[in-house]
């Protein structure tokens, strides 16, 4: 089985021997080998056919394009850690600054 995960923006639905499979942004979805290989050229180091039935290149001069938007795909024999974040910048979050004495007093203690 092949996990394939989508970091794109847009969802994909695609499929192999009638059964199809809806891959959508930040979702991990598991496949078989052979599927994997129609869809995305899975262990083919030539790319272009496929790249070509998905509708990512037209001529040979968009191949780049058509490899950059690939690169965004994960594919991989192994699944997803557990609670690990799909994307780094979802967890990027700035801590809140801590305040420093010197403030305002606003009551007084008698």
């Amino acid at each position: 089985m092949i996990y394939v995960t989508n970091h794109t923006q847009e969802p994909l639905k695609d499929g192999f021997g009638g059964v199809f499979y809806d891959f959508l942004p930040g979702k991990t979805v598991e496949v078989p080998e052979d599927v994997a290989k129609h869809i995305f050229g899975y262990n083919d180091p030539n790319k272009a056919p496929y790249l070509a039935r998905l509708g990512w290149v037209k001529s040979t001069s968009e191949m780049q394009v058509g490899l950059d938007r690939l690169a965004q795909w994960d594919l991989s024999t192994e699944p997803p850690k557990k609670n690990q974040s799909l994307s780094p910048l979802v967890e990027r979050v700035p801590l809140p600054s801590q305040k420093k004495g010197g403030g305002k007093v606003l009551s007084v203690a008698a």
